[in-house]
C-alpha cells in the first residue's frame, strides 16, 4: 500500500500512510525522508511508540507490516526534495540572531543538516501567549487530529489568528531572509479548544 499525498511543492512532499490490520507497505524513497509515527503501532519488528521519528536516506527502502489485530498503523512522511538552502554554520547564525526563542514546538524530536523536527502538542488549556516563538526557517506542519490554535502577537496581544483544522490538514510557510530580526515572524499560541488537545507535527527546512 502507498501513502496518500497531502501536500507537494518544490521542496517537500507530505504523505499520510495508514495500514489496516494485516496490510503492508514497501517503499524505496527517492528523497531523504522523515517518517513520523502517529499513535502507537505494531510492526513485525515490535511496538512503535507514538511520535517516534525515523530518517531515511534517499534510495533507502522501508518495509512496514501492521500486525496489530484492531488498530491502524499510521505514519506521516516528509520527503525533502532539495538540498538545504543554507550551510549549517549559516543556519546556526540565523537561529542565534533571532529576537525570540526559535523553539517552534513543544519538543524537538530530531535534527540533521536538512531539517529540524518538532512535536507541537498542547493539552486542554495549555499554551502561554506571553512566551512567543520565532519562525526563521521555512516550515510545514500537519494536524494529526482535529485541533484549534489561537495566535497571539509577539507582544502578547490576542487576535493574530484563530486556526481551526481537521486531521490531515497541511500548511506550508515561506520565511524570508532576515525574518530573525523581524518580530512580526514571532507569535505565541494557545489551545483554542476546551475539550481536545492540539496535535501538530512541524518540520523546518534548513
Amino acid at each position: 500500500k502507498t501513502p496518500k499525498v497531502l501536500f507537494d511543492n518544490d521542496r517537500i512532499r507530505v504523505s499520510d500512510l495508514r495500514l489496516s490490520p494485516g496490510e503492508s507497505s514497501k517503499v524505496t524513497f527517492p528523497y531523504p525522508t522523515v517518517r513520523w509515527q502517529v499513535d502507537e503501532g505494531l510492526d513485525t519488528t515490535g511496538p512503535i511508540a507514538d511520535k517516534q521519528v525515523y530518517f531515511q536516506e534517499n534510495d533507502s527502502t522501508c518495509e512496514l507490516h501492521n500486525v496489530a489485530s484492531d488498530s491502524i498503523l499510521r505514519q506521516v512522511w516528509f520527503e525533502i526534495k532539495k538540498e538545504p538552502r543554507r550551510s549549517e554554520e549559516k543556519t546556526k547564525e540565523i537561529l542565534s540572531n533571532a529576537v525570540y526563542s526559535t523553539d517552534v514546538g513543544t519538543a524537538k524530536l530530531f535534527e540533521n543538516r536538512y531539517c529540524r523536527v518538532w512535536d507541537f502538542c498542547l493539552g486542554i488549556g495549555e499554551g502561554d501567549p506571553s512566551m512567543p516563538h520565532h519562525h526563521v526557517l521555512d516550515y510545514v506542519y500537519i494536524y494529526v487530529a482535529p485541533g484549534r490554535l489561537l495566535g497571539y502577537r509577539h507582544d502578547g496581544t490576542p487576535g493574530l489568528f484563530d486556526s481551526i483544522n481537521e486531521d490531515g490538514d497541511v500548511t506550508w510557510n515561506d520565511i524570508p531572509d532576515g525574518a530573525e530580526l523581524d518580530p512580526e515572524y514571532a507569535h505565541g499560541g494557545k489551545n483554542g479548544y476546551d475539550h481536545l488537545p492540539m496535535r501538530e507535527y512541524l518540520v523546518e527546512l534548513k
